[in-house]
This record gives C-alpha cells, structure tokens and sequence, in this order.
C-alpha cells in the first residue's frame, strides 16, 4: 500500500510540473513512438527480413553517386526495405556489402541484378531510379512472405511505357515557373489517350493560385518529385488541384426510386452498373448540432452501394427510413484500380483572415477502386491568421479507396467566432472523408507530434460506412455525422484521441490512445452510438487526470433528429491503463440525471450489456461502469 501511494504522489507531482510529451518521453511509449513523425509501432509488416545469398540486409548499406536522382534513389530503397521488413540501412561512400545504384543510358529502363553478393540497381533520367525500386518493392517484396532472399544470379526487369511527362506539355520544374498549366494539359492529353503520367523524380513544380483542377483519370507516379501549392493568392479557394474523377458520369435516378425501409434490399429499379447511390430527404433534419457550432441540421442523407439489379449491397444497408426521397444520385463504380503514387506536397498556407472559408487545393478523389500510396503532405508559412482546409486528399462519392504509405500534417489551430456567437476553434483538415465506403487509411502518419495540441484534429468524416485505420499514427480519427461501422486497429491516436457518432460495430484493436479519454462520443451530435463498441489489446494513457474510458456527454433536452444510444454492447478484453486512482468505464453522461423519477426530453439509451476481462494497472480500486448509476442500470461482468 505504502508503494502505491508513493507511486500516486510521483505521478500527481510529474502530471501537473511536466508537459504531457516530457512525462510520455519517460514511459515505454518512448521505445514504441519515435520522436517528431510518430509512427505506430504496430505496423504489420509484408517481411520478416531481407537477405543476400542469406545475409541480413541490416550488414548492408547503400551506395551512390552524387547527385539528386541517386540520393532520392538511395533514400527510396531504404524507405522500401524500412517498409517491408522493418529492417533500416544507411548509405555510405564505401562497403564491402552493398546495394549500388547507377545509370543506364537506356532511357525507359530499370535493372535490378545480384551478383557476388552485392545488389546493383540502374535506372535513367528520363523514368526514373525511384520508381524502379517502388515497383520492385510492390510487386516483389510486397507479395512475398517470411524472408526474402536476393541470390546471386536474380534479375528484375522493367519498361516503362505508354506514358507522358509533364514536361512533354511545357512544365520547367524548378520550383519558381507556374508549371500548373502545363500539369493540366498532361492529363487532358493522358485521359484522353489512355496514357500514364510520370513526374520527372527531380522535379520541383510550382503550382499557383489560379483557377484550375487537374483531372486524373489514369496511373499517375509522382515518385520522388516536389510541388508547391501557392495558395497565398488563390482565385478559387473551392477549386481543388487535383480530381481523381470516374470514367462515367454521376447519373440522377431520383424520379426512379420509391420511398424505401430500413430494412429495404432492393431500391426497386435497376441500374446500369455497380453504383453508389447517395439517398436525400430534404424534408428531414439529422445531426442538429449543439453548442459552441450550433446548427439547424443537416438533410437526411445516406450512401449505399447498389448492384445492377437494385439489390443493396449487405454490408452498407440503410440506416434511416426514407418516407420521401428528394434526391437520389447513382454514382457509376469503376471496377479496375487506379494508382496514385509518391509525391512530396508542399501547401504555402493561406494566411487569409480567421473565417469560416474553407479552402480545397488539395487531392478530391471521386473514384471508387483508387489506390494512393506513398504521398508526402507537408504545410508552410502558417501565420497569425488562417483559413481552414477542408483536406488535402479528400475521398467523396466513392467506393473502396485505400490511402497507404502516406504522410500527411496537421493544421495550425486559428479561433473564430462561431453560430452561437462564441470563440470556436476551427476545425481544419488534411484528410477527409464523406459519402465515402470502404474506405481504408493503412500505414499512414502525420510529420508533427500527435500529442502537439497547437495543431487540429488531422482528420474528420462524415456519412461514410465501413471506415478503417490499419497502422496509423494520427491526431485523430473522427466521425462527425455519423459512420456505420468503423475500425481502428495496429494504430496510435493523439490528443483528439477516436470521436465516434453513428451505428453498427466500432472495433478498436491493438490500439494506443494518447488523449483525456480512450473513446469519447461526440456530445455535439449526442454521444449516440447504436451498436457495439469492442475494445481489444488497448492502452491508454490520459492526459491530465481522467477518470472515465468513454466520454458520453447528453442533457437530454435537445433534439439531434434521431434517438440517442450509448453502445448498446460493450466488450473490453485486454486494456492497459496508464493513470492515477479509479477508473469508470463511463462519463456521468447528464448529471442532472440523478434518480428514475428524472423527466428527460429526449432520453439517451443505456447500454444493455458490458463484460470486461484482462483489464490492468489500476493502482488501487477497480473497474466501475459510471458514477452515474440512475442512468447505467447494468453491470459490468467480468471474464
């Protein structure tokens, strides 16, 4: 007992004397979350090693010239290798074992060759050595299991054709020419001619302010090329750089749909293909907000995905009646990949006064079966004064996209005066997400600390079903009006922690959160949750000193346009908690609710079951479900 209330005092002493990085840069978390770009220490990885004729790539190191093409070169093997195997080597003027980049006069050409125990890579100019050794690592390392071994005498090829340059069509690259004309006109020429876009690997290319969007409607691979987004005099802040649109068009097929269920499997008329249909009843509000950002709601919408014959997909049914459907869009879905890769991005940020005016400039995708994998986002010259971003990728009326591999940053946090006539911190993003399905963020982090509250929330979402973060490290994974189904697994979350408003199953797994609370349901919509939340193989460790998991705030006298539950099942199998003194599963939720004669207006649904197992590092007393007991009738069983 003595060392226990040692223990307390030592963490009530270092929670209120040091910043909550100083007193994480002292836990384990230390060995797990590396310093600056965190990075989540449960990343899955395609390899176990990489060897040589047997021998560890971790006894070998790089070898290049001079030069900026082979030093990108350099640097993209060892991120390759890094994400394969989880193995880091270095470059070096000299070694006995070594990987050794060259040139090839062939100009469409890459060459990859074991020979006497050493690995000798060529590439050219006008391709590229970069997106040689990504391909190499895509469709070699990336297929294969266990340990991968290079014997002398292996060989891989490849040819890069059918394809266009942005310097084909003017772009100068050298990070002063507006080279945004020219970016458009590549792709024009690209879609309509079926071709591939490749940015030149040493390229720096300066995008303006002007009123333009470049339309990708094929490969692109940016490699290892920069470009500046100039958004300190934009024309069009609404205007996004870059579309990754469909091949068809978005078709309305609102006079064709009848009033529909729930439980509805059919939309009655059938389409032209596989489509994502986005539903609206304009005659009915949901998500009517409250506080600080008050609002009168928003139309009822919902996305589903359709098949040819009307039949909805099972996996995104209905999650509202529809008595009237004012606006029914099919959206067309492509069934081959597209794949968007590399790219080092630079905003100049706005600096435009601190209102309301979201800006775009970033990367919209429209299109469902799109793959973005290895995109950099980086943000400069924020001032005194901003405007919020709506994202920099962005992913709206699509179906299964997946962004990997990809580095993004969060924005500086400017104030403004919000609908209730108070000062409201802004939210501003750098990845989005709405009327979105099957939408999976893998190995994705973000280059400033996640735990740096100076910076927004990095991501935020609505309306979208089936959302999943795999292997990420992020400020925050955010559903505002609401998602169906929703998944965090392998993943580390700062300080705006998982926010959740929607339905269905909310599975957080191999997860660490780094927040005032592990889940909080957002009480601006609610804290409504109807479903399951399953929490398995977690660590917590609160900011400041919290007593609660789940943070559910309702005063049960608003009306959000819908019923408001807590889960409705809650299951805790294996939870570390990293605090000081009792824990309570649940927040009061209303406190004024504080006896069964309690008139509410608009009453929040209980939770119906909670068991609990492994749980752990309590310092004294145990797990209780809330100090509320007028509201939590129901008990936690433990496993």
């Amino acid at each position: 007992m003595i060392s226990r209330i040692i223990a307390l005092l030592i963490s009530l002493v270092s929670a209120f004397n040091l910043s909550f990085s100083q007193i994480f840069s002292k836990t384990e978390l230390k060995s797990e979350l590396a310093k600056g770009c965190y990075e989540s220490p449960y990343v899955v990885r395609a390899l176990e090693d990489i060897t040589v004729n047997g021998i560890s790539v971790e006894e070998y190191s790089v070898i290049a010239p001079d030069g900026e093409l082979y030093s990108n070169a350099a640097q993209t093997l060892c991120n390759e290798i890094y994400k394969a195997c989880g193995k880091r080597i270095d470059t070096a003027e000299k070694a006995e074992k070594a990987f050794i980049i060259s040139e090839t006069l062939n100009d469409d050409s890459f060459s990859l060759k074991a020979e006497n125990g050493n690995v000798y890579i060529t590439g050219s100019k006008n391709t590229g050595i970069s997106r040689g050794i990504s391909a190499f690592a895509d469709e070699v390392l990336l297929n294969s299991q266990g340990a991968y071994d290079f014997k002398d005498g292996y060989e891989f090829n490849k040819t890069f054709a059918d394809y266009v340059t942005y310097e084909d069509f003017g772009a100068v690259g050298d990070g002063k020419a507006d080279d945004f004309e020219a970016i458009v006109k590549t792709h024009e020429y690209a879609n309509a001619n079926g071709l591939s876009v490749l940015a030149n690997e040493t390229a720096t290319y300066y995008i303006g302010g002007a009123n333009k969007t470049a339309c990708i409607m094929t490969d692109t691979d940016w490699s290892t090329a920069r470009f500046m987004i100039d958004d300190t005099a934009v024309e069009n802040r609404s205007a996004w750089v870059f579309n990754v649109a469909p091949s068809q068009a978005a078709i309305s097929i609102t006079d064709k749909v009848a009033p529909l269920k729930m439980d509805a499997q059919n939309i009655g008329t059938p389409l032209e293909s596989k489509s994502l249909v986005v539903l609206t009843d304009s005659n009915v509000k949901r998500y009517i907000r409250k506080g600080a950002n008050q609002n009168s709601g928003s139309n009822q919408t919902d996305v589903i995905l359709v098949d040819e014959n009307g039949t909805i997909a099972p996996e995104t049914p209905l999650i509202w009646d529809f008595n009237a459907i004012t606006s029914a869009t099919a959206y067309p879905v492509d069934t081959e990949t597209l794949n968007i890769k590399g790219g080092e991005f630079t905003t100049i940020a706005n600096n435009a006064a601190s209102e309301y005016n979201y800006y775009a400039r970033g990367i919209q995708v429209r299109r469902s079966n799109t793959i973005i994998d290895g995109l950099y986002h980086d943000i400069k010259n924020e001032g005194k004064t901003g405007s919020p971003y709506s994202a920099f990728v962005s992913l709206s009326c699509c179906a299964d996209v997946t962004v990997k591999n990809c580095t993004f940053t969060g924005h500086k946090k400017y104030f403004t005066t919000g609908s209730a006539g108070t000062s409201v911190a802004m939210g501003t993003y750098d990845i989005g997400a709405a009327t979105a399905v099957n939408a999976k963020f893998i190995n994705c982090n973000q280059t400033n600390d996640i735990t740096d509250i100076d910076y927004w929330g990095i991501s935020g979402t609505n309306y979208c079903k089936n959302l999943v973060y795999d292997g990420c490290a992020l400020s925050r994974f955010d559903a505002h009006q609401g998602v169906l189904n929703a998944t965090v697994k392998n993943s580390v979350l700062g300080h705006h922690g998982i926010k959740l408003i929607g339905s269905g199953t909310a599975l957080i797994e191999n997860t660490t959160v780094l927040s005032d609370c592990f889940v909080a349901l957002r009480s601006d919509y609610g804290s409504t949750w109807n479903g399951e939340l399953i929490i398995r193989n977690c660590k917590f460790y609160p900011t400041g000193i919290s007593s609660h998991i789940i943070d559910a705030e309702n005063s049960e006298d608003h009306d959000f346009g819908y019923t408001c539950y807590l889960p409705q099942r809650v299951e805790v199998d294996g939870f570390y908690v990293h605090r000081i003194g009792n824990n309570y599963l649940f927040t009061k939720v209303n406190p004024k609710h504080k006896s069964d004669s309690y008139n509410a207006a608009y009453p929040v649904v209980p939770p119906q079951e909670i068991t609990v197992k492994n749980f752990s590092n309590l310092l004294f007393g145990k797990l209780e479900v809330s100090k509320n007991e007028s509201i939590f009738k129901v008990d936690i069983t433990e496993i």
